[in-house]
């Protein structure tokens, strides 16, 4: 008499099979709400980049060292020659060089030039952002000048921030941030704005 309790237990082909079909059709259910959960990594370097931009100007603009109170100037339009370390800093390089020096750069050295691109930017910080830096100076007190930065450096997709349409580059890497003589800063672009939302913009000025 065979002994019943000797048998083999397992699972059967079709046992694993329906198994495995229950597993892939709940991942596939799970999938976009997992996708969703995953952090943005443009949008995560784009608040930092952001955040860090406004403190270094904050600093910037309030520093008498870098730009002292002079008589109808207002901050960064004050380009007179200002000396650290031995080393001059004036002209239409000054904001960008005095910029620079408040960052890691994988450099010591800045470009900072009119002709800086994507492929020859003022910097690359020690994070992978790539930074131009506008040569200006700041003459026209109401205009904003333009901070570009692509946020995960040579990696795409290597597209803008719109101000207008998303549906050319719907994961922008490449943003503009804009800084006025006095300090004051905004954001254009639409994915630009719902990244740091929009209690941190200063509204488009009269």
């Amino acid at each position: 008499m065979k002994n019943i309790f000797n048998r083999r237990k397992g699972f059967t082909l079709a046992e694993m099979m329906v198994c495995l079909t229950i597993i892939s059709i709940i991942a596939t259910l799970l999938m976009p709400a997992i996708s969703r959960l995953r952090p943005n990594k443009s949008k995560v370097m784009f608040k930092k980049t952001y955040y860090l931009t406004e403190r270094i100007v904050s600093e910037l603009v309030n520093d008498e060292e870098s730009y002292p109170f002079v008589e109808d100037r207002v901050g960064f339009d004050n380009v007179d020659e200002v000396e650290f370390n031995g080393i001059t800093y004036s002209g239409i390089n000054k904001f960008c060089q005095l910029f620079a020096l408040k960052l890691n750069t994988l450099s010591g050295d800045s470009n900072c030039v009119a002709t800086a691109d994507w492929n020859n930017p003022s910097f690359v910080t020690t994070d992978g952002v790539k930074w131009i830096i506008p040569a200006t100076d700041f003459a026209n007190q109401e205009i904003f000048e333009s901070i570009l930065v692509d946020v995960n450096g040579e990696k795409e997709p290597n597209c803008m921030d719109s101000e207008t349409d998303t549906s050319a580059c719907k994961q922008p890497d490449r943003f503009e941030i804009k800084v006025r003589a006095d300090g004051k800063m905004k954001v254009d672009g639409i994915m630009a704005r719902e990244y740091v939302g929009s209690t941190n913009m200063i509204e488009n000025e009269k």
